[in-house]
């Protein structure tokens, strides 16, 4: 998101930098008071982009994104997800709660499943997802900026294998009792931030 495209935020931060801490506070709250919002993040990410490409190439590549594409469409809209944005084959979806995100992502894995089975002329659509949950910025249901983006990024993108749910600390204790079984708990390093991660 290019900031001075959106106008009241490019005018609610003009001169953050530039002013003393007390306006940067009221700045900032302003900002949290006018796009702030409380959810869970799904960050889902295709695999084998390489290793398809060169075997079939870009436009194969492009199709089997357009398949995944729909399903994640038809899930997410039963448990009132919004979808944000694509970024290449990963699909960016916010949820109101953690529950909601986790079962629109066992659908996407069962509606995926189900496709492979039937395209048996296709490699197979696989994807890996990360979910974390917490306090961001949501412009518009644009772009969303916050921990739980960069948290689900990280989880989703760098750190899952296919077929892998991945949940921060605080998206798993989100979830009700019933739903909270995991598999594994393992403390992920990524750079220099340690996340307690939960396997589902």
């Amino acid at each position: 998101m290019r900031v001075n495209d959106h106008a009241s935020l490019a005018r609610l931060i003009a001169g953050y930098t530039r002013h003393p801490a007390q306006h940067r506070q009221t700045s900032e709250q302003a900002v949290w008071e006018a796009f702030g919002t409380t959810g869970a993040v799904l960050i889902t990410d295709m695999s084998g982009f390489s290793a398809i490409t060169r075997q079939h190439g870009i436009v194969y590549y492009l199709s089997l994104i357009m398949h995944m594409q729909q399903i994640v469409e038809d899930c997410i809209a039963r448990y009132r997800g919004t979808l944000i944005k694509y970024v290449a084959d990963d699909a960016f979806v916010l949820f109101p709660d953690t529950a909601s995100a986790l079962q629109a992502t066992r659908d996407i894995f069962k509606d995926l499943e189900t496709l492979n089975k039937e395209l048996t002329d296709c490699h197979d659509i696989r994807i890996a997802t990360g979910i974390a949950y917490g306090q961001l910025l949501n412009f518009n249901d644009k772009e969303i900026f916050g921990d739980p983006v960069n948290e689900a990024s990280k989880l989703g993108e760098d750190t899952a294998r296919p077929w892998e749910i991945l949940l921060t600390e605080q998206a798993f204790l989100n979830l009700p009792g019933d739903l909270q079984q995991a598999k594994d708990r393992r403390d992920i390093t990524i750079g220099q931030v340690t996340y307690p991660t939960y396997f589902l």
